[in-house]
């Protein structure tokens, strides 16, 4: 029964942190147009981004103004032990009318919660806005199929065939067709040795655009993004796709596949540059704190920010300064990364956060921090300077929630949830939340499955200890039901009450240096390490396995209690 409950919790846990996931990702909004003028008869395209998770998004009917299709585009991404996902949701229109128009009642449903996203908004004017080459492809094969000789042709377009390491190149795939067609699918995958891709693949929805005065149907197929890693000269090949003829099986035709010969060029001596990462293209970076006064014992939060156009995968963020350590206990950072499309451009977005508990007080500050990167463009190697944050640390507790930036100057952070517009109270038996709910209730009843025979030893065998002190029977049941925040502040306050008790040390900031005077080196170390750990776990809320600290400190109280203190 104990095997099949351990076997039991161990999916239902897994399913849970993955369904769960979702509720602890900040939410954010964001729709964006693909032109601001567009001409009549011309198509352009409204996208809804959701990141960190999904919705329903509802667009009213513009009079002048239709819509031919929509489709749906989603980027997963694993950072830092979560699942994030970046979901984008695109409508295309045609024009048909002259005028202005505004879209400012997008609304879009989330979990039972109704938002509005930001409005955008276009000119249709009566002259085509398209007539530059770089709307349409070109070559003898495409006027070839615009004057009927196939009925089918795929553009591959590349945006540049030299490049340095590390700098992003764009592959664009797009069909073109007389006739109707369905797009069965990509008939192989490329090789991509020497290369970091990230590809994102349309629901090939087919548009309809006048090239030249002719109107012909087209089918976005397949975005993708390279950054070599390796110099010389190197060969890619595009994807080829499988198209059926007006819904027939016996004629089906593959178009697509096209090889392209590029030149991967070193990178410049970095010379003066030693803290550059690998970070290529074109980067902003910011530092910002959530507080500048803080107390003793009070957490303090330092947020580094590296965005833009680029590879930020291989970044290596920087670090803050050593000595920031005299004033603050420092936890392991945590790392966030997100990238996405952006029209045709990959962008990219890499978070380190500390985690910094006050222990000192007095002045302190982050010195500033430098963060490198190399321009394609210019060709150099540009450094970015943080200012430095002072930092004041007292007794007193302060409560400042908003964040600084660079400048010194104060952001006031707004949750999505402040655009709420109203909430459906519907009580759903399938709702995500009830699943919730449901899916706790399970992990509830499968640890007391395994767990039974546990705590029936464990009552038992303090039935017969009756002796034994009420906050050691505490951390043996917080130890035994894994419970590490209870057990850890326990165990804390074990040391702690007998080391005060015993040597009638009141202050905290001088317990160590105070307890040296008492006892030997070797066990006031010992103290300190089981008191740090037990820290380190609160604060960062991460443990090494259900780690054992009470046998060794029991042994110390006994220790403690039975020493004879110096005259």
């Amino acid at each position: 029964m104990i095997r099949i409950g351990n076997t039991a919790l161990k999916y239902i846990l897994a399913v849970f942190f993955i369904a769960c996931s979702s509720l602890f990702s900040q939410t954010s909004i964001n729709t964006k147009i693909s032109d601001t003028k567009v001409g009549v008869g011309e198509v352009f395209t409204v996208s809804v981004t959701i990141d960190n998770s999904s919705g329903r998004v509802l667009i009213d009917d513009i009079p002048g103004l239709t819509l031919r299709g929509t489709s749906q585009s989603i980027n997963m991404m694993y950072s830092s032990g979560t699942f994030k996902s970046i979901k984008t949701y695109n409508f295309t229109y045609v024009a048909n009318s002259e005028g202005k128009y505004k879209f400012d009642h997008i609304t879009v449903k989330i979990n039972n919660r109704t938002y509005i996203s930001n409005p955008v908004e276009i000119e249709v004017v009566s002259a085509p806005t398209r007539n530059d080459d770089s709307y349409t492809p070109s070559g003898n094969r495409f006027n070839d199929f615009m004057n009927y000789a196939d009925d089918i042709y795929v553009d591959n377009s590349i945006n540049k065939k030299e490049v340095y390491m590390y700098e992003p190149i764009y592959i664009t795939q797009k069909a073109y067709t007389h006739i109707p067609v369905t797009v069965l699918g990509f008939s192989k995958i490329p090789d991509r040795t020497d290369f970091i891709s990230y590809s994102d693949s349309s629901k090939y929805n087919t548009f309809t655009e006048i090239i030249d005065g002719k109107r012909v149907s087209s089918i976005p197929l397949k975005r993708e993004v390279l950054y070599p890693v390796k110099t010389g000269t190197k060969d890619i090949l595009t994807t080829p796709f499988v198209f059926e003829k007006d819904g027939m099986f016996y004629d089906r035709v593959q178009y697509g596949e096209e090889t392209f010969s590029i030149k991967v060029l070193p990178l410049p001596d970095r010379k003066g540059f030693e803290n550059f990462s690998g970070a290529v293209g074109n980067f902003i970076f910011t530092t910002k704190v959530n507080k500048t006064n803080v107390a003793v014992g009070e957490e303090l939060l330092i947020t580094m920010e590296v965005a833009g156009e680029g590879n930020t995968s291989i970044i290596t963020m920087p670090n803050i300064n050593d000595n920031i350590t005299n004033y603050f206990s420092v936890y392991q950072p945590k790392i966030y990364e997100t990238n996405w499309f952006d029209d045709n451009k990959m962008l990219g977005r890499k978070v380190k956060e500390y985690i910094l508990v006050a222990k000192n007080e007095g002045a302190s500050s982050i010195d500033s921090i430098n963060f490198c990167y190399f321009s394609p463009n210019d060709k150099a190697y540009t450094n970015i300077h943080s200012n430095p944050i002072s930092l004041t640390i007292s007794g007193n507790k302060i409560n400042n929630n908003s964040f600084v930036n660079n400048d010194g100057e104060e952001i006031n952070t707004i949750s999505i949830r402040n655009t709420n517009l109203r909430e459906d109270k519907n009580f759903k038996v399938l709702s995500i939340n009830i699943i919730y709910i449901y899916i706790l209730i399970l992990i509830i009843a499968s640890l007391f499955i395994y767990n039974a025979k546990r705590f029936s030893n464990i009552k038992f065998s303090f039935a017969k200890k009756d002796n034994k002190d009420n906050s050691i029977d505490d951390i043996l049941n917080y130890y035994n039901s894994n419970n590490r925040k209870e057990y850890c502040k326990s165990v804390e306050n074990l040391l702690l009450t007998a080391i005060k008790n015993k040597f009638n040390i009141q202050d905290d900031n001088v317990l160590y240096d105070k307890l040296k005077d008492y006892i030997d080196y070797e066990k006031s170390n010992e103290i300190k390490n089981i008191i740090d750990k037990c820290n380190f776990e609160l604060y960062s809320g991460k443990s090494s396995g259900n780690e054992d600290y009470h046998t060794k400190s029991m042994e110390l109280v006994k220790y403690i209690k039975e020493l004879k203190i110096k005259k």
